[in-house]
């Protein structure tokens, strides 16, 4: 049991459709973690800067930078290469789960997303990365 006053796990979730943003906030607050939002890629890069999450979970379709250009500047830097990213799309296909694990990902979701199975992988994750 970890102690009383033990930080928890923080996520940070990179997703531009504000209802799923939303969504996958409920799903991991509801299993425990602290969650930082962000809705596209250069809001994720200033939200890192002030509060390095342990995980990230990044949508790939987004506007500006997509999420496997975010993957590939976090993975290049040497303080962000180590938080484990998990890609999230509505496009699950075999050439997009290639792609995300070329860019770094350490997971790959498709949408839609059932929340047990969801929340177990960030869970095993963390426990990986020993958060």
């Amino acid at each position: 049991m970890a102690a009383p006053n033990a930080r928890k796990p923080r996520v940070l979730i990179v997703e531009d459709d504000p209802d799923m943003l939303e969504l996958l906030a409920a799903f991991l607050e509801k299993a425990g973690y602290e969650i930082l939002k962000a809705e596209h890629a250069l809001a994720a890069v200033c939200t890192i800067v002030r509060r390095l999450p342990d995980l990230i979970v990044a949508d790939i379709r987004m506007p500006i930078m997509d999420g496997f250009a975010l993957v590939r500047e976090l993975k290049a830097s040497r303080d962000t290469a180590g938080i484990p990213v998990v890609a999230v799309t509505g496009m699950d296909t075999p050439e997009y789960r290639e792609a995300a694990f070329e860019a770094g990902c350490a997971a790959f979701v498709g949408k839609p997303i059932d929340p047990a199975t969801f929340c177990a992988q960030i869970g095993e994750l963390l426990k990986r990365a020993s958060v």
